[in-house]
């Protein structure tokens, strides 16, 4: 085989040379996942800067406290899966929550192995409050014109997520993570 017909890389001194001639692999390109995701993050920063900061909440732990809300009971273990937070994640954001008196932990009856999350009285008004703030720069960005209705973006979303939890080899929800 002569050089000008073998089409592997050559080392010169250790250093890789290409082929001359080989075909150009296209660059790649950030894909709509790439792009949910960086949005994601954009929308975050923005809403705890604007938002949230001024109430010393994080989105994290403004996400705990409206679930626990909402919930009035949640265990922990359903509070994580559900904001989609690992558990270690959660006793973070649980730190500030109980140490400023929002939420309050409780051993689970009849499992005392297990907390159940409650909101105080403080913690209901906080996301009483600070929720339409959140609302209103949902509306914001959603309000325009083209834009899908923030009720059928949040279903879309929510099969995205969904679909994220399967189990690869059996394609059943609830993939252990």
């Amino acid at each position: 085989m002569s050089a000008a017909t073998d089409r592997r890389p050559r080392q010169v001194a250790g250093v890789y040379r290409p082929p001359v001639n080989a075909a150009r692999m296209p660059a790649p390109r950030p894909g709509p996942l790439a792009q949910l995701v960086r949005t994601a993050n954009t929308l975050r920063v923005q809403i705890e800067r604007d938002v949230l900061r001024d109430h010393g909440l994080t989105w994290t732990t403004y996400d705990v406290l409206v679930l626990v809300c909402a919930r009035r009971a949640v265990d922990t273990r359903t509070a994580a899966v559900e904001v989609g937070i690992a558990k270690a994640t959660l006793t973070n954001a649980l730190v500030s929550l109980v140490d400023r008196g929002l939420v309050r932990r409780q051993l689970k009856e009849g499992d005392r192995r297990r907390v159940v999350l409650r909101p105080t009285q403080a913690g209901m008004d906080l996301a009483r409050h600070v929720q339409p703030l959140v609302e209103a720069e949902q509306a914001r960005l959603f309000g325009e014109p083209g834009m899908p209705s923030g009720d059928s973006l949040a279903r879309v979303l929510r099969t995205v997520a969904a679909r994220s939890h399967r189990d690869h080899s059996t394609g059943e929800p609830g993939a252990a993570r």
